[in-house]
């Protein structure tokens, strides 16, 4: 019985039980924050679209290529009969997947000590955290960039196994987020050159690459309608794209990217800064002479430079480089507990404990808004904001269900609700109503009776009138509402609203 003890105590303090550990920590700690509402407008896209996929109908939006994530959704969903449960806990999973590849990818690439922090690091970041909790596809793309990476690294040490599964990672990784082969193949470029590979083994690879690029491409296609269709919603998407990019500026984007990097380093943003001060001149050797420095630093700087100067909107558009900026700040750590004192066990112990405890409570106990601002970069990411919107949503749905008859009610969302009405009010009249609106007026149809405004960031200028009722709502918020009669029709644009005799 002792021996079975001290063998399991052995296997537990093994580098295969600290990373069965950590999944199942990552999996633990992210069970009661799961969240109940289909959290965001893409949440809903990919909802539908695991009912029916075709990116003209925005099942997913454009454009359109997380084939992976909607498929594995289905799948989930096969089980659970839930869209949002099953996509929420893709996102739990893959958080412990996650924590589990960072630790070997870490311990691989550098030491034990970096890849433990690492993982704890990403396990208590409150942005990587937050989007652990709902239905987004960031999760997964955070496990396959940093399965990627560890590829690259292996391809780095002298692996055609791993070379050639690089570049079969690169072209699939577009079936996950679009966003992950264009900033990650520029780091495979650079160690193809530097490892001067013939031009007979990159062009297998490219061959290989775009398998996998076809893999995902020619299913989604042929689901959106074919060639023809798919590129004419993609050239509408272009367009569409380009105008709201025109609508920020640099400042902006910029302005994001530091408020998206400090959500997701938290308080390990105090030992990165110590260990950027202290340590500065090995830094700039070991960028010129350290493999490792070289390969965080391409696989930082490509994605970096677009988010930050060409476009960024959501938080999860970072995640691409986060697991980067979370290596770095674990290797900042242990720098730190090694320059406290030779010791540097017990010092690496205190501070990776006072990180994660300051990003868990972080996480748990701060506000769902800084400076009472609904602005994205103000919206933070934590319990409470996904709390406050659960609650928010459910309770306008539950008092829309309670007063409106879906016969003849009409209900148009906005902002972040847009895309709910699609999902959870079907079987009111016009649910594609909320993103179908244009600055060209349209009549309702006669045989709808009543509109109601879902939030308040539709038809603000109408918050009161003689037409305009309201209906309370818990915690002194309100929905607003019109009526009109059979002898009545009215008729609704972006932004106007009126109401007029038949």
């Amino acid at each position: 019985m002792r021996a079975q003890i001290d063998r399991l105590a052995a296997w537990i303090k093994s580098d295969r039980g600290i990373a069965v550990g950590l999944f199942i920590l990552g999996v633990l700690i992210r069970l009661p924050f799961r969240s109940r509402i289909l959290h965001h407008w893409d949440s809903v896209n990919f909802a539908l679209a695991m009912e029916h996929f075709d990116i003209r109908l925005h099942q997913p939006h454009p454009p359109g290529t997380f084939v992976f994530y909607v498929m594995l959704g289905r799948l989930v969903n096969w089980f659970l009969h839930d869209p949002n449960v099953s996509l929420v806990w893709i996102s739990v999973l893959t958080s412990g997947l996650s924590a589990t590849l960072l630790f070997w990818f870490g311990q691989r690439w550098f030491d034990r000590w970096v890849g433990l922090t690492a993982a704890l690091l990403m396990l208590t970041s409150p942005l990587v955290w937050f989007h652990g909790e709902i239905a987004l596809s960031y999760m997964l793309e955070f496990s396959w960039v940093v399965l990627l990476v560890m590829l690259c690294f292996r391809f780095h040490e002298g692996s055609d196994r791993a070379f050639l599964a690089s570049a079969l990672c690169l072209g699939l990784a577009g079936g996950i987020r679009p966003n992950t082969p264009v900033f990650l193949f520029p780091l495979w470029a650079f160690l193809v050159f530097k490892r001067r590979v013939p031009l007979r083994k990159i062009f297998v690879a490219l061959i290989v690459m775009a398998v996998g690029v076809a893999v995902w491409a020619i299913p989604m296609i042929v689901m959106s309608g074919g060639p023809l269709a798919y590129w004419e919603t993609m050239q509408w998407w272009g367009s569409q794209h380009l105008e709201k990019s025109d609508e920020a500026n640099v400042a902006v984007y910029l302005a994001r990217f530091g408020m998206y990097t400090l959500y997701a380093m938290g308080f390990a943003l105090g030992p990165v800064v110590w260990a950027l001060y202290r340590h500065w001149r090995d830094l700039t050797r070991a960028l010129l002479r350290d493999g490792r420095a070289q390969m965080l630093a391409v696989w930082i700087a490509p994605g970096a430079a677009y988010l930050a100067f060409v476009h960024l909107k959501q938080p999860g558009h970072t995640f691409t480089i986060i697991p980067a900026f979370i290596v770095v700040a674990a290797l900042a750590i242990v720098a730190v507990g090694r320059d406290l004192t030779k010791r540097g066990l017990r010092f690496w112990i205190g501070v990776t404990v006072l990180v994660i405890v300051g990003n868990g409570l972080l996480f748990g106990l701060a506000p769902s808004t800084l400076f009472g601002s609904t602005r994205s970069i103000f919206s933070t990411p934590t319990w409470a904001a996904i709390h406050e919107y659960d609650a928010d949503v459910s309770a306008r749905l539950e008092a829309l269900r309670e007063s409106f008859n879906p016969k003849d009610t009409v209900v148009v969302a906005g902002s972040r609700y847009f895309r709910l009405p699609d999902f959870y009010l079907r079987d009111y009249q016009m649910p594609s109503l909320s993103h179908e609106l244009s600055e060209q007026p349209i009549a309702l149809p006669e045989y709808v009776h009543t509109l109601v405004l879902f939030d308040d960031s539709v038809l603000p200028k109408f918050s009161a009138g003689p037409r305009v009722r309201v209906l309370p709502l818990p915690k002194d918020k309100v929905m607003r509402y019109v009526t009109w009669d059979a002898s009545e029709r009215l008729r609704l644009s972006q932004d106007s609203l009126e109401i007029y005799e038949r």
